[in-house]
């Protein structure tokens, strides 16, 4: 069924012959081990730009504990913008099972809506086109319609960072909006893994100067951390050690232009 597209509930309980309660707890189940994605009424199979969260489970603790470091450090807030990628869905979902004060999020991202449905989020999104590879908005609709909003915090991930000079993603459509959505922000903040910084990406969508928070893992070298602390604050997360006080760096102050 997933093969031929989206599985809606309604109608696989009717060709399975099974009551949709048991086929929402199997979904559930299918969900966390990888096997597909839940949406409103249903699911999909996994689009290639998530990372099966159950693939290595020092990979899925260590998403989380980054989650967790950023929802302790921003939360409450009012308004977010939350974009794309599995590190920041999993911000996202650690939101929907934690926070209980109404917030509103935008999001270009779908599976980023689907897991806010039915908490204290009041969920917007921006329109657009879909993405050929992942269940992401973008495209000139998206990038206009940006510009009637106003959001407390940014959260983004990156394909791709360097240092000495930003953060980047493959994607340029993605990248325009990413841009869009920093202007729109009081405050920036970047949760992602240390190994990004080995990697390279097409298009850069957000220099050192935009960002104001960096969420990432103990393994962030020392050289990168330095170049890094007079443009942000850096918080740095064992996701072995969730228990202990995330370690944060304290970069320069600096005012939101």
């Amino acid at each position: 069924m997933l093969e031929r597209g989206r599985l809606t509930i309604k109608e696989a309980s009717l060709e399975l012959g099974v009551a949709e309660m048991t086929l929402r707890r199997d979904l559930k189940l299918l969900e966390k081990s990888g096997a597909l994605l839940q949406v409103r009424g249903g699911a999909v199979l996994p689009p290639a730009r998530y990372e099966p969260e159950s693939s290595v489970k020092g990979e899925l603790e260590r998403k989380f504990a980054l989650a967790e470091a950023l929802y302790k450090k921003i939360m409450p807030a009012e308004t977010l913008f939350i974009g794309t990628g599995s590190t920041v869905l999993a911000f996202a979902k650690y939101l929907a099972r934690h926070n209980t004060l109404p917030v509103t999020v935008i999001t270009n991202s779908l599976p980023v809506a689907s897991s806010l449905f039915k908490t204290h989020c009041h969920v917007i999104l921006p329109g657009g086109e879909l993405r050929s590879n992942s269940l992401d908005l973008v495209g000139p609709v998206a990038e206009r319609n940006m510009e009637d909003y106003h959001v407390d915090y940014l959260i983004s991930g990156c394909d791709a960072a360097s240092s000495g000079y930003g953060f980047y993603t493959s994607d340029m459509n993605l990248s325009n909006l990413e841009k869009k959505s920093i202007r729109i922000a009081d405050r920036t903040a970047i949760i992602t893994a240390s190994g990004k910084f080995r990697k390279k990406a097409l298009t850069r969508f957000a220099a050192r100067e935009d960002v104001d928070l960096l969420v990432t893992d103990t393994e962030l070298s020392r050289e990168d951390e330095k170049e890094l602390l007079p443009f942000m604050e850096i918080i740095k997360a064992d996701a072995f050690e969730q228990k202990k006080q995330p370690f944060v760096s304290k970069g320069k102050e600096r005012e939101k232009a």
